[in-house]
């Protein structure tokens, strides 16, 4: 398994990948409606490839099938992690990790910040283990559903190598 450039042949993949995370992730968080809509506004192919050209993004397959995927951007003063997603039957595997070495490595010496939505503990748990610090907490929402989120950091220092988390 190896993390490579998304592209257009795993559009389909990716929403597929991302459907699932999704109901683990949000279920009980938000409402079911709220899921499907986010899912259809965001993971669409034709959405997906609208951000493959602007976002960059990465994937890892497994006998053809995404396992997992991450989205980020660099911006002036800091590296946005958009989405960082791994199917569960391939945690612990270090896809994840290499996941964020990819986003590690858009600029490195520069902070990466992620907005996880509060309760999310599987996301809450990989920004801890990877060395993020909890920061800001904020008021946002998810297609009109109101969320309490926090901003996760790893400040520019830590950002300067890349690889898995030890």
């Amino acid at each position: 398994m190896e993390v490579r450039s998304a592209n257009r042949d795993d559009l389909l993949e990716i929403g597929r990948l991302a459907h699932e995370a999704w109901w683990e992730a949000y279920s009980g968080l938000v409402s079911d409606a709220t899921i499907n809509r986010a899912l259809a506004a965001n993971y669409t192919p034709a959405v997906l490839a609208q951000r493959l050209l602007k976002n960059f993004c990465f994937v890892v397959l497994t006998d053809d099938a995404a396992a997992g995927f991450a989205e980020g951007m660099p911006e002036t003063d800091r590296v946005v992690l958009h989405t960082i997603y791994c199917l569960p039957e391939y945690r612990h595997q270090g896809i994840a990790s290499d996941l964020l070495g990819a986003v590690r490595n858009l600029a490195p010496g520069m902070p990466i910040c992620s907005d996880v939505v509060l309760g999310n503990l599987v996301a809450e748990s990989f920004h801890e283990a990877w060395g993020f610090s909890p920061g800001e907490v904020f008021e946002g929402d998810i297609e009109g559903e109101p969320v309490v989120q926090r901003r996760w950091w790893l400040p520019a220092e830590a950002n300067l190598g890349h690889g898995r988390a030890s």
